[in-house]
């Protein structure tokens, strides 16, 4: 590992810094200073800084740093590690970025029990964003979002991540600080050492709670503020709530090897010899097929791109699946992109289908219009209606849903479009159907096998 700096600087030095007068964060990274600098690590730790008052540490730190997305410090602190677990990973994240945005990425980190340090600094409020009300706001707290304080009823209790991540199997040291007095300072200094030491041991995920003051958005005095310190540990005390040994978990853990060229081809060598060519290839290619099969996100759109990518691997042709839709996956847009050729592929990115599958109106709307000329366009026409008809798009209108409805199968209205495709291509009937029987159900190749026997006229 590399540092910044051609030596390293100490964090208490006489430069002032952008934390506001007060502020635990200085305290923070002065006992993280003294820990790096007493073991001897400063030349292999990585801070993984979050969004928000932490995020500008690397001013003040002369080690390696990252800064990660809102909310994913824990996560982002979890890939750097496994890559390189020969370095100290130290993750900084304050009470919204962990306990809001980012609890999911905390709690999984602490349930692998990842080799990490994670110091959470909790002021009771979102920092850097004006002081709103956070999951760690006291009962009471006004903010600007709870201007009549925090109430049970309404906003639930404040959340202790500390007692939250003790219910789970995988940390090894868990202890809740403060930045108060001064034997809280002397308590923080330790535990934020003993979770550095236990990362460099391989003793594994260590997790450092620190009630930190913020006199700006509690519109008080720093004194204040350390006093108002002594109110949050009455909700959250503080003390060592686990330590144990979790060391047989980090030694057990599948190491990432290092990447060569050799490497990633026997990867796609691999996933070839997983696939088994057929002796007749079910699509014969006679140029590539860039397609697009678009519709309602539950209609199986994405599975008619999966299937034909199937079809293409067993024909011994190179290809490319990508999904994409949008959050409302179910009854929301959703579409995938194909691309399969004889030759390699550099990119799943196709931007001009020569072949479409709509199974909704929306989606003959929106792609018609960006098709390849000359291009292939098959759509449900029980649901959907091209307006303009391009002279150089041949247009297959296929009864998909009534034909399904008809089989006792109206769920597999997308087998019969796959069927239909196929159909515009020079396919093998029969291997198809012997190909499709290893990823299909029954009923699925037979209403497959329905889209193949229509008659298909543009």
């Amino acid at each position: 590992m590399t540092i910044f700096l051609n030596a390293y600087r100490k964090a208490q030095s006489p430069e002032q810094t952008h934390f506001c007068p007060g502020c635990g964060h200085g305290s923070i990274l002065k006992f993280v200073d003294e820990a790096v600098s007493s073991l001897s690590c400063e030349d292999r730790t990585i801070w993984v800084s979050p969004v928000g008052c932490g995020g500008l540490t690397d001013a003040y730190l002369s080690v390696s740093h990252v800064l990660s997305a809102h909310g994913r410090a824990s996560a982002v602190a979890t890939a750097v590690k496994r890559i390189h677990p020969e370095a100290v990973v130290i993750a900084s994240q304050g009470d919204g970025d962990l306990a809001s945005i980012g609890i999911a990425e905390a709690i999984h980190a602490a349930a692998r029990g990842e080799n990490i340090t994670v110091i959470f600094i909790n002021n009771a409020n979102f920092g850097m964003t004006g002081g709103q009300m956070a999951p760690t706001s006291l009962e009471g707290q006004h903010t600007p979002t709870s201007p009549e304080g925090r109430m049970l009823s309404e906003h639930g209790a404040p959340l202790k991540m500390c007692e939250l991540l003790n219910t789970l199997d995988g940390p090894a040291y868990i202890a809740r600080v403060a930045i108060g007095d001064i034997r809280q300072l002397n308590e923080a200094h330790k535990a934020i050492r003993k979770a550095i030491e236990n990362q460099i041991q391989d003793r594994g995920y260590s997790f450092v709670e620190v009630l930190s003051p913020c006199p700006s958005n509690w519109h008080c005095s720093p004194q204040a503020a350390r006093e108002q310190i002594q109110t949050m540990c009455k909700t959250f005390p503080t003390g060592t709530i686990r330590d144990i040994d979790r060391s047989a978990w980090v030694k057990n853990r599948h190491k990432v090897r290092d990447y060569t060229a050799e490497l990633t081809q026997d990867a796609f060598n691999e996933i070839a010899r997983s696939v088994e060519v057929c002796d007749k290839p079910a699509i014969r290619l006679h140029q590539p097929v860039n397609c697009c099969c678009a519709g309602f996100g539950g209609q199986g759109v994405l599975s008619i791109g999966r299937w034909l990518s199937h079809l293409a691997l067993v024909s011994g042709l190179n290809d490319t699946w990508i999904p994409s839709y949008g959050p409302e996956m179910r009854g929301g847009v959703a579409n995938c992109f194909v691309r399969i050729s004889k030759e390699s592929l550099d990119s799943p990115v196709v931007s001009t289908p020569s072949h479409l599958v709509a199974m909704n109106q929306p989606s003959l709307d929106s792609f018609l219009p960006r098709m390849q000329h000359p291009g292939v366009v098959l759509y449900d026409c029980d649901v959907a209606e091209p307006g303009e008809r391009p002279e150089d798009i041949r247009l297959y209108p296929v009864a998909a849903s009534s034909v399904a409805q008809q089989s006792g199968a109206p769920r597999c209205a997308n087998c019969v479009m796959l069927g239909a495709l196929l159909r515009t291509l020079d396919c093998d009937r029969d291997v198809v159907i012997g190909a499709l029987r290893s990823v299909l159900t029954a009923q699925q190749v037979q209403m497959v096998a329905a889209g193949l026997d229509l008659p298909m006229h543009p």
